[in-house]
């Protein structure tokens, strides 16, 4: 296929987030809808015991989340995890990437020099 991957997520900006809440940030926004979401959906639901995030429904938490989440967006781009690399500890680790094949585990691992 023509692509090198696909992002899908929510775009929110500083401006918006601050409209939303004062002196608050985009990400801490998402995490923190997410958190009340979720406590809403236990509250609502105590006989369900313990759930794991995935087991949620998420109609559920985006009806509560997505006005705080801005615009959802699912596109392509070019990324990849060798795209703009650098070695962030030069001389103190070994990386051993495959430039053949970006996609794979040890070009997203980070280990100590050898």
């Amino acid at each position: 296929h023509p692509y090198q991957s696909w992002w899908t997520g929510s775009d929110l900006s500083i401006e918006q987030s601050r409209k939303l809440v004062p002196h608050q940030n985009a990400t801490t926004m998402q995490v923190a809808i997410s958190v009340v979401a979720a406590t809403m959906w236990m509250i609502e639901n105590p006989e369900m015991g313990v759930v794991v995030p995935d087991d949620l429904p998420h109609e559920f938490v985006l009806g509560i989340a997505k006005p705080y989440l801005g615009k959802f967006i699912s596109t392509s781009s070019d990324w990849t995890p060798l795209k703009n690399y650098t070695n962030p500890f030069p001389g103190y680790n070994k990386p051993d990437h495959d430039r053949r094949d970006p996609w794979q585990f040890k070009n997203f691992l980070m280990k100590d020099g050898e």
